[in-house]
């Protein structure tokens, strides 16, 4: 919609429509839970253009999370931001925000229970574009990260709380050349600072220095996405605590089979920190592919699965996994799959069904297995 200067996008969705077999995780049949999970969300994007130089940018996106069952653990998020972007000396732009988003997630590597996560963010970028097909961006940012367990019913800060939220401090530098028509090669440095907000916790702040090389596709081709490998020093502050200096990787790769179907392929190799109370951080590799086509004008057909190993390098004490973490050396895998399809409705509105599942096979104690069913509609 256009109102004067003024562009305005509205949206709306159901982020989850479905049922759930546990919530999320739990083995023991006196606290396994299934219910109804809706989650409706609204979204609108509203910009304001003057004179074709100075962009102001806000958006607002409210979300309820709706459990039939067990409503107490219903909540309101609500996400939102703003974005000011304006040229400054012909090619140079620059631009500055903020943002604060706070979404729940299906299981993480280590808690296989469906986790809040809020992030709250503000962030500068210088971005320049020479006629040469070269171009650099350079930003900067500070944000806070937290996290909750929405089946800890203390009203204190669960243990999720206390090991993982931390704030964070970097910056990123980016160079990219435009080698081939639609299609980037690109450079990129960065640096972060990581500190814990909670007493216990603090073992845990270092500093992350990270390298990457690699190249994007153009969204719209044969090929899309992008082919990255890198190199990651982890540094803790405290010095006793061995780092982590290794290969590192982010890819995600979609490929055009034809006018009706298509396949992605994943590869994604990276440090995280751990949860455990022991435990610094683990390395994990995850693999993901996905398959989608039409088998007729009336039916699409997705197929997707994904598989993470994670390893525990020797920065923990020895101890017993269902206690204060794992032993040293651990070594954990953690997969699923989803299967769906949709038939035309209406127009260009599309329904059908997905079937999700997820487990850890090795698994730690207190983790389990997983069954989402979800309604969908989709616009084709």
């Amino acid at each position: 919609m256009k109102i004067g200067p003024f562009r305005i996008i509205p949206g709306f969705e159901f982020r989850n429509f479905g049922w759930v077999s546990n919530i999320y995780g739990r083995t023991s049949a006196e606290e396994t839970l299934s219910d109804f999970l809706i989650t409706p969300s609204a979204k609108v994007d509203v910009y304001f253009i003057l004179m074709r130089s100075l962009i102001l940018s806000f958006t607002e996106n409210p979300e309820y999370h709706i459990y039939l069952k067990n409503p107490r653990y219903n909540r309101l998020n609500n996400n939102y931001g703003a974005e000011l972007s304006f040229p400054f000396l012909g090619p140079l732009v620059i631009t500055g925000g903020f943002d604060s988003r706070r979404y729940r997630h299906l299981p993480l590597p280590e808690v296989d229970r469906q986790v809040e996560a809020e992030t709250r963010r503000i962030r500068v970028e210088i971005a320049y574009e020479t006629p040469r097909r070269l171009s650099w961006t350079l930003n900067g940012f500070a944000q806070e990260l937290g996290y909750v367990d929405i089946l800890e019913d203390s009203g204190e800060e669960d243990a999720l709380s206390r090991s993982l939220n931390r704030q964070e401090v970097g910056g990123r530098l980016e160079v990219r050349y435009e080698a081939f028509r639609g299609s980037r090669l690109f450079l990129q440095l960065g640096y972060v600072r990581h500190n814990f907000l909670y007493d216990e916790a603090g073992w845990k702040d270092a500093e992350t220095r990270s390298f990457l090389a690699g190249i994007r596709f153009p969204q719209q081709g044969v090929l899309s996405g992008s082919l990255a490998l890198g190199f990651k020093r982890f540094q803790p502050s405290d010095r006793s605590l061995p780092r982590f200096s290794g290969m590192i990787a982010q890819t995600q790769v979609g490929i055009r089979l034809g006018t009706d179907s298509s396949l992605s392929l994943g590869y994604n190799r990276d440090t995280s920190f751990s949860y455990w109370a022991n435990t610094l951080y683990y390395l994990s590799d995850s693999f993901n592919a996905s398959y989608s086509m039409s088998l007729t004008r009336y039916l699409d057909i997705r197929l997707s699965g994904f598989y993470t190993l994670f390893n525990y390098p020797n920065t923990a004490e020895e101890g017993a996994t269902e206690d204060t973490g794992p032993p040293p050396g651990w070594g954990d895998r953690y997969g699923g799959f989803s299967a769906g399809f949709t038939v035309p409705v209406w127009k260009s509105i599309r329904a059908g069904l997905t079937y999700q599942y997820w487990t850890r096979p090795s698994g730690f104690l207190g983790s389990g297995d997983g069954h989402l069913v979800t309604i969908n509609f989709v616009r084709k």
